[in-house]
C-alpha cells in the first residue's frame, strides 16, 4: 500500500488578508482562520496518518497542536518547514514592494527560486531544507500530516513534481488546502483540496 503524506498550509492571518508578505514573522491566525480550523478540524482528526509534523510558528503549531489532541498522535516541530524568510520584505504589502523597489520586485516575481530576497531567502533555499525533511520522513515510511506554509508547501511540490522552476507560479494553496501525496516504488502521486471551503459550500448548500 502507498504511503501517505499530506501538506496542510495554515488557516487564515490578518497579514493574509492585507495581503503582506509574513515569511518567519510569527503572526497568529484571525478570527477567519480560527473558523477554519473548527469547521475543518472533525475531517483533519480523520485522516489516515501516524504521525503529525508541524512548522514551530504558531499560525501553523496551532492547526498541529489541535489535531494531535484530537487523536492523541505524536507531534514533532521541524524548522526545515517554515515558510520563507522574506527579509527586509516582511510586513510589506506586495502592491508598495512594487512601486519602492520596482525592479527587485520584478526579479522576484519572475524567477523566485534564483533571486534571494533581500536580508532573506530564495526559493531555491527553501526548497534545499524542505526536500530534505520529505526525503526524510519517507525514509520513515509512516503516513504523515505536515502542517506548514505557502511557499514551503510549492517548494516541496516542485520537488516531487519536478516542474520547471521558471513554472513554479502554477502551484498554488489557499489557506487550509491540503495536498496529498502518495509515495510507493514506482511514483509520487499528488492531489490537492481544500476541506474548509468544501465544508464552508456544504454549509451554504444546506441554507438554501
Amino acid at each position: 500500500m502507498a504511503m501517505q503524506i499530506y501538506l496542510l498550509r495554515h488557516p487564515e492571518t490578518e497579514w493574509n488578508k492585507q495581503g503582506r508578505f509574513q515569511g518567519q514573522t510569527d503572526i497568529p491566525i484571525n478570527e477567519t482562520g480560527m473558523d477554519q480550523l473548527e469547521r475543518t478540524l472533525p475531517f483533519l482528526a480523520t485522516l489516515p496518518v501516524q504521525v503529525i509534523y508541524s512548522s514551530p510558528l504558531k499560525r501553523a503549531k496551532i492547526v498541529a497542536q489541535r489535531v494531535s489532541r484530537a487523536t492523541g498522535l505524536p507531534m514533532f516541530e521541524d524548522t526545515r518547514i517554515m515558510e520563507v524568510n522574506c527579509g527586509r520584505w516582511e510586513g510589506k504589502v506586495a502592491q508598495t514592494l512594487a512601486i519602492e523597489e520596482p525592479e527587485l520586485f520584478s526579479l522576484w516575481k519572475s524567477n523566485p527560486y534564483d533571486f534571494r530576497i533581500p536580508g532573506g531567502e530564495s526559493y531555491q533555499d527553501v526548497e534545499n531544507r524542505t526536500s530534505a525533511f520529505l526525503k526524510d520522513i519517507i525514509s520513515d515510511e509512516k503516513n504523515a500530516l505536515v502542517v506548514s506554509h505557502g511557499i514551503a508547501i510549492t517548494t516541496m511540490l516542485r520537488f516531487v513534481l519536478q516542474i520547471p522552476k521558471e513554472h513554479v507560479r502554477v502551484l498554488h494553496i489557499e489557506n487550509l488546502g491540503l495536498a496529498k501525496l502518495e509515495v510507493d516504488a514506482n511514483a509520487i502521486a499528488y492531489t490537492i483540496v481544500n476541506p474548509a471551503l468544501e465544508l464552508k459550500v456544504a454549509s451554504l448548500l444546506q441554507q438554501v
